[in-house]
């Protein structure tokens, strides 16, 4: 049986020891649940109970100053079970109902990336004052539902309880089918590596009330089609009217002759129509659709069955990828994952074009400052558009014509050509006990290669993982005005032979936005009015995406798998980051880019977004609304040089 990932404790003393040599056991982790025979069902339960808790805590304990890290004997009133815990007290009050809740955690955190070692404990009304019961995720999700019901004035949230326990069904059957499961890195070759690291994601979004939830699968369809499942499918293919196409390409190739050659399907198309693949989900959903059964039925669509090669499900479900490699195809899903219907807005798909072929313009540039940075091209998009439906801006049919949209990604077969296995960022951080024990492996590996003492070899290889990230990222904000979206799930990680960062590889381009500062390089583009409205935004806007996504969705994670519980590790990796952004400050002087970076050496807050808020409040994903979240880099000094 697999050990447990232990905590570190680097002691100056003993810099010789190994991650497996300081092993301190918390058997109430939920993510140690995977390795002993624990039920799935209390696992997905209990760790549902602890991303709740995790988005009230930022988004709403925190923002009310309704949250304390107390040592036991500095807590009033602590839970029994908790007296003689050897951490910190996590100590929330909800005055609204007059209840609070308390859990043990491994350390102080400012930015709510807590390790819970504990059961959550509750305290309300309906209990004397010092009595306490641990709650379940459904005493959470009704205490935390009714408080936010209260402090919005609004009905009590149904549907979002449903969506929990959706969430938690779909969690559980992940578990049973999986079991124990293959870390990414026990695969054999780089591109094994890749795939399992994009179908392990058994836990999802550490701070999302309903990170599994996909609302009109039925079990057996989840089997066929998940990610999680391992799962490998041929696409279903239609034809249709040439004239009914919409696409575009960076190469001016037809996309349906691009579309061909990647999927290998050999079909013929008749004259004046063109084939386009779909997910096999999708293409039954469409056949279920009135105008799309009309249109069968009048000879205009054929269903063609299912053909070519087989593609690999990653982590967003929709997008799959080649089996050589050298593609990424993301398709339409008429399904609810987590926030939103996964179909492909015909604005959407343009944009991720836009984007590419602005990034084009200036990829000499940043690979001459940025050599180990690189952004898969959005390379073409097709969709459909029925004849004589449209009356003035209104597209009778836009839900149906956009469920045939997709998008023809660059793979990642150079990178794998290179000597470069690729991992999505998700897989290592933010994704459990499975990411930390891929973690612990990686920095045991880097450091003895290194011939570094352990405590050295992590904060280099987190120096080198930020400065991958941040420098591109930073620099197209703040010297091109192009904000791109670097969360978990759009970033890859390119490891070295030894472990280490050796890329820092961005996708998924169609949310791009753009501040005043690249305007005159889109001049030059024909870009629709309609394109230029959705990625256009202010300096503002463009700083809060790079702020969420690449700081707090990415880098506080890494941040919190490293340490692993430690907190002078916690604080020493901040000390490495603040030397990480004086760097780039130094090396690329901008006055916008050292405001934001002396306000956050200043103890700036940085933006976080409220996913439990929007879900609650049932609004579309762009109105997300997003809070303060402070942090530690005002007050860490920066660490020692490294070497």
């Amino acid at each position: 049986m697999k050990a447990t990932l232990p905590r570190l404790t680097l002691s100056p003393h003993h810099e010789a020891f190994t991650l497996r040599n300081n092993i301190h056991h918390y058997p109430t982790r939920p993510e140690q649940h995977m390795h002993q025979d624990v039920d799935a069902q209390e696992f997905a339960q209990t760790q549902h109970g602890r991303v709740l808790l995790n988005c009230y805590a930022r988004e709403v304990a925190m923002q009310e100053h309704n949250l304390a890290v107390r040592a036991p004997e500095h807590t009033r009133q602590v839970p029994p079970a908790l007296r003689n815990h050897r951490g910190q007290i996590l100590d929330i009050q909800l005055p609204r109902l007059h209840s609070r809740l308390c859990v043990g955690v491994q350390q102080v955190s400012v930015t709510g990336n807590y390790e819970y070692s504990t059961a959550i404990y509750l305290q309300t009304p309906a209990h004397p004052e010092n009595h306490w019961k641990e709650a379940s995720w459904r005493d959470l999700a009704d205490l935390i539902i009714s408080d936010l019901s209260q402090r919005e004035n609004t009905p009590y949230n149904h549907d979002l309880l449903s969506q929990i326990e959706e969430s938690i069904d779909t969690m559980q059957h992940f578990m049973e089918a999986r079991g124990t499961g293959q870390s990414g890195l026990a695969s054999q070759t780089p591109l094994q590596k890749y795939i399992a690291s994009e179908q392990h994601l058994l836990t999802g979004h550490p701070f999302h009330p309903t990170p599994k939830s996909r609302s009109g699968w039925t079990r057996t369809e989840e089997k066929l089609y998940s990610p999680e499942h391992g799962s490998r499918l041929q696409l279903r293919y239609f034809q249709l009217p040439r004239a009914w196409i919409i696409s575009d390409s960076l190469d001016g190739a037809t996309t349906d002759q691009l579309l061909s050659n990647l999927t290998e399907h050999g079909l013929l198309a008749a004259p004046g129509h063109a084939i386009v693949p779909l997910h096999p989900w999708q293409a039954d959903w469409l056949l279920r659709q009135p105008r799309i059964i009309r249109a069968v039925l009048e000879g205009d669509i054929k269903d063609l069955g299912s053909s070519g090669q087989h593609f690999y499900p990653t982590a967003s479900i929709r997008t799959m990828l080649a089996g050589r490699a050298d593609a990424f195809l993301k398709l339409s899903l008429n399904l609810r994952i987590t926030n939103c219907i996964r179909n492909n807005a015909r604005h959407e798909l343009a944009a991720a074009l836009t984007a590419s072929r602005l990034y084009r313009g200036m990829k000499a540039e940043m690979q001459t400052h940025f050599p180990h940075f690189h952004a898969l091209e959005e390379r073409a998009y097709l969709s459909m558009s029925f004849p004589d439906t449209t009356t003035g801006n209104k597209r009778e049919h836009k839900e149906i014509e956009d469920g045939f949209g997709l998008v023809i990604r660059e793979g990642l077969s150079t990178q794998l050509a290179q000597g470069i296995t690729p991992m999505i960022c998700a897989s290592l951080f933010g994704n459990g006990q499975a990411g930390r024990e891929d973690v612990a492996n990686l920095i045991e590996r880097y450091a003895h290669r290194q011939g570094l003492p352990l405590s050295q070899g992590m904060r280099l290889w987190f120096a080198s993982y930020a400065e991958l990230a941040i420098y591109p990222i930073f620099y197209l904000l703040f010297e091109k005005g192009i904000a791109f979206e670097p969360h978990m799930q759009n970033t890859i990680i390119g490891l070295g032979p030894d472990g280490g960062p050796a890329r820092f590889i961005l996708r998924d381009l169609e949310l791009t936005r753009l501040t005043p500062r690249s305007h005159a390089l889109t001049d030059g583009l024909e870009i629709d009015q309609k394109t230029r409205s959705e990625i256009c935004c202010s300096d503002e806007a463009g700083w809060t995406r790079i702020g969420y996504c690449l700081l707090v969705n990415n880098i506080c994670e890494v941040i919190a798998t490293l340490a692993n519980g430690n907190h002078d590790l916690y604080l020493d990796l901040w000390g490495c980051l603040r030397n990480v952004l004086q760097a780039y400050l130094a090396r690329f002087p901008n006055l916008e880019a050292a405001r934001r970076i002396q306000g956050l050496l200043s103890g700036e807050a940085l933006p976080v977004k409220g996913n439990l808020l929007i879900r609650f409040l049932k609004q579309p994903d762009r109105q997300a609304a997003y809070l303060p979240l402070y942090h530690p880099l005002g007050v860490v000094t920066g660490t020692r040089p490294l070497l």
